[in-house]
């Protein structure tokens, strides 16, 4: 295996597409939020050992998302080459920033604990409405990492990788996470986003090493290697 590279890259991608997907869904399932009171300056005192859990839960699943969608690019490496190494690279930036977001959480617990509710999410959200901020996290974050992952996924389909509902599910995921309240109606939503996650780790981990390598362009014959192989078959 060590002196194997496709093995390595198709165990490196599909691994990392399951723990991401696992690590989300059990961060949802612990998060206090999901089942307390929708202001997290307030749930997070219902128990901040599980608050804290959820975070570097989340955390971590974010960091493993972004090694996934670039691990993902090589399936656009026939098909929509430039498009599908794009879109994974600003995926995976997203995801990079997206993870940043999670020190918002021990802000939500600090202040919660120290100050009644209206006056912690008061100074919670001065914070987070600093200019910066919003700019270099509160904006990119969300909008580059999900964006740039459905973006990704629909390349995958245009290559030939996966079939239309891959893009389709995820968006739906992704456009409800904006439009459901984050709680217990949040989680069939967030099982069958990162459900689609799972089905792409387990597929590649399945495949055999010559049908990732398949994948691969061949690199252009040199001019010498072409005129040998001319005089060859006139021989």
């Amino acid at each position: 295996m060590r002196t194997n590279p496709h093995r390595i890259r198709r165990l490196t991608t599909g691994t990392t597409l399951c723990l991401a997907a696992v690590l989300m869904v059990t961060a949802l399932l612990v998060d206090p939020g999901t089942w307390g009171d929708d202001r997290e300056v307030v749930s997070y005192q219902d128990n901040p050992a599980l608050a804290q859990l959820q975070s570097a839960l989340y955390h971590w699943g974010y960091l493993l998302m972004a090694v996934a969608v670039l691990g993902l690019a090589h399936f656009t490496r026939r098909r929509a080459v430039l498009a599908g190494h794009v879109v994974a690279g600003v995926a995976a930036i997203g995801w990079i920033n997206l993870s940043a977001l999670l020190l918002t959480d021990p802000v939500n617990w600090w202040f919660g604990e120290r100050y009644a509710p209206e006056e912690a999410e008061r100074l919670t959200n001065e914070v987070l409405e600093i200019p910066g901020v919003i700019v270099g996290f509160m904006i990119p974050g969300p909008f580059l990492a999900l964006g740039g992952t459905v973006a990704l996924f629909i390349v995958l389909w245009r290559a030939g990788f996966v079939r239309g509902w891959v893009p389709l599910l995820f968006a739906a995921w992704v456009a409800g996470s904006f439009t459901v309240p984050y709680g217990p109606a949040a989680i069939p939503l967030w099982l069958a986003g990162t459900g689609v996650l799972a089905y792409l780790g387990q597929r590649v981990l399945r495949m055999t090493d010559e049908a990732y390598a398949a994948h691969e362009a061949p690199l252009p014959a040199a001019p010498a290697a072409q005129e040998t192989a001319v005089l060859a078959r006139q021989a």
